[in-house]
C-alpha cells in the first residue's frame, strides 16, 4: 500500500510541477515555431538570406526552449523523488517499493486512464 501511495505522490508531483513550470505552454511553443519554420522554408516570396535570417534567430530561440524544457523536466522529475527520499528516511514510505509500483503495468495504465481523464475534463471545464 505505501508504494502505491508513494506512486500517486510522484505522479501528481511530477503533473503539479510539470504546470508550474510551464512545460506544456513550452512545448507548443516549440511546436509553433517548428512549424514557422517549415513555413519559412517554403515560402518561394522570401530570399535565402531572409530565411536564413529567420532559421538562426529561430534555431537559438528552440535551443533556449529546450534548455527550459530539460530544466523543467528535471525539476518536475526530481523533486517529488526527493520528497520520497526524505519520507523513506523518516521511516513513512518505501522508495523500493514506490519504484517497484511505478514500474507496474497496471499502475501505469492507471495513471495513463485517469491522466487523459482529467486533462479531457479539464478541457471540457473550461469550454
Amino acid at each position: 500500500m505505501e508504494g502505491f501511495l508513494g506512486a500517486c505522490l510522484v505522479v501528481a508531483g511530477f503533473v503539479v510541477l510539470a504546470h508550474f513550470v510551464g512545460l506544456i505552454p513550452r512545448t507548443a511553443e516549440v511546436v509553433s515555431r517548428s512549424k514557422e519554420s517549415i513555413a519559412v522554408l517554403k515560402d518561394p516570396q522570401l530570399d535565402d538570406d531572409a530565411k536564413e535570417q529567420f532559421m538562426q534567430r529561430n534555431a537559438v530561440a528552440l535551443f533556449k526552449l529546450l534548455a527550459l524544457l530539460l530544466l523543467g523536466s528535471a525539476i518536475a522529475l526530481l523533486a517529488p523523488f526527493a520528497v520520497i527520499w526524505l519520507a523513506e528516511k523518516a521511516g513513512l514510505l518505501s522508495l523500493d517499493s514506490t519504484m517497484e509500483m511505478l514500474l507496474r503495468w497496471d499502475f501505469l495504465l492507471g495513471a495513463t486512464v485517469v491522466g487523459f481523464a482529467a486533462f479531457f475534463g479539464m478541457r471540457r471545464l473550461r469550454h
